[in-house]
């Protein structure tokens, strides 16, 4: 039996307050999630991201984390959302 993969089309917008420090991340029209810089003392220089959960009405969750870089942070988000794709619990539950 081969199992279905899902194609994604991954593309971060800047927003417009913020357009080199605060980006949404979408796959196709779904929004994803998020990546901001940090200006906070104690998380200063980090990028802060965040996922949702899928659109299950039921179940609305955010994860979030930093990472040293944009692109960590964006690779945090794709990965999320890849194992939701895969039917993975992320929370452990």
């Amino acid at each position: 039996m081969s199992q279905k993969i899902a194609q994604h089309e991954y593309r971060w917008l800047p927003t417009y307050f913020s357009p080199e420090y605060d980006f949404v991340g979408y796959d196709g029209e779904r929004i994803i999630g998020r990546v901001t810089l940090e200006g906070r003392l104690g998380a200063e220089g980090a990028w802060q991201w965040s996922n949702r959960t899928r659109d299950d009405i039921n179940r609305f969750e955010i994860h979030q984390g930093y990472a040293a870089s944009k692109e960590l942070a964006v690779e945090a988000v794709e990965h999320l959302d890849e194992m939701m794709d895969a039917g993975l619990d992320i929370l452990g539950q």
